[in-house]
């Protein structure tokens, strides 16, 4: 099984210190929302965001948008072999169900998230499909570990072992039932807090320059449904189903 952990992802809320800015306050006008309701964005509240602790890394909500779009409804993730998990930047886990379809309107998802964010799971009533959950990351890696010690945690991040595909190849595991636990970071600019970089036993890099979040996805995704031969596993469990 690969879990997809996206680490201190650039999504959250306008924060208090903020909301009284005039060009925040305009742009909530504009969408009838308060501005305690709206997403921060870097496009809209740049300005603004230089006032905030480590505003460099924060208001990037288009980095999920494309990281989600490269990882749901593909063959991994609709042969219930994938698990997706969003790490936000201050704290709380997101879980994704793989059934979510995230809308393809980059306007639309940034409506989603914001009724996420305030009501805490989508739909707000009846089965979740997005959920904040009740587990700090240092619990959910341990729970995705699932009690297997040959468990395989790797963090792309720059400065980590020289990786290249056929390296990573080899690493991921040919047995499906051993997880593999990739952490992948959803900001911008800067570096991991160094609490996190210790949740991973190994880290990694896998180009010579900082590759975008939803690309890192891409890669590890299509490797891991390589090495597990995902394809012919899905066409065999088509055919059976067909005999029926």
């Amino acid at each position: 099984m690969l879990h997809v952990v996206l680490l201190e992802t650039a999504l959250e809320l306008v924060p208090t210190e903020i909301t009284a800015k005039k060009l925040i306050q305009k742009q909530a006008s504009l969408r009838r929302k308060k501005p305690n309701e709206i997403l921060l964005d870097q496009t809209y509240h740049g300005q603004a965001m230089t006032q905030l602790l480590n505003g460099h890394k924060r208001g990037r909500p288009d980095i999920l948008f494309f990281c989600l779009q490269s990882l749901l409804e593909t063959p991994l993730c609709k042969s219930g072999f994938l698990t997706i998990h969003i790490h936000l930047y201050d704290g709380r886990i997101i879980e994704v169900n793989p059934s979510v379809r995230i809308p393809r309107n980059y306007e639309r998802f940034v409506g989603l998230m914001e009724q996420l964010l305030l009501v805490g799971q989508v739909p707000p009533k009846g089965t979740a499909l997005l959920k904040v959950i009740q587990k700090d990351l240092s619990t959910l890696i341990s729970s995705l570990r699932d009690g297997y010690d040959t468990a395989l945690t790797l963090l792309a991040v720059e400065g980590g072992h020289e990786t290249r595909l056929g390296g990573l190849l080899s690493l991921i595991p040919s047995d499906i039932s051993i997880p593999v636990i990739i952490g992948i970071g959803a900001f911008p600019h800067g570096d991991f807090q160094l609490d996190i970089q210790g949740f991973f036993d190994l880290h990694i890099e896998l180009d010579t320059e900082v590759m975008m979040a939803w690309h890192v996805c891409s890669e590890i995704l299509w490797l891991y449904a390589l090495k597990n031969d995902i394809t012919s596993k899905r066409r065999s469990f088509n055919s059976q189903q067909n005999q029926f």
